[in-house]
């Protein structure tokens, strides 16, 4: 089948979020999906320093796409905080 397919721009957000739903529910279940400020001030840290750690690749994160938020697995922020209290990076 070589046929075009059109589709609405809101249709096109709606197949986007509920792929981006079930790619979070595919992998490992975490406890929680956290907000940057959440995991900024469980860790200790500034919100700065949480997104560079993102940016570094110390967390996997999802978005939701147009203004939402980051949102980092409970599981990730569990396993890193140990050495997250230790880690000089500047708060």
């Amino acid at each position: 089948m070589n046929g075009v397919i059109l589709i609405t721009p809101d249709e096109l957000r709606s197949l986007i979020g509920a792929a981006v739903r079930d790619a979070m529910q595919a992998t490992t279940a975490p406890e929680a999906w956290l907000p940057v400020p959440t995991v900024a001030t469980r860790l200790g840290k500034s919100e700065k320093t949480i997104r560079n750690w993102i940016r570094d690749g110390r967390f996997t994160r999802f978005s939701g796409g147009d203004g939402c938020p980051y949102l980092i697995s409970s599981r990730e922020v569990d396993a890193l905080s140990s050495s997250a209290s230790s880690a000089p990076d500047a708060s």
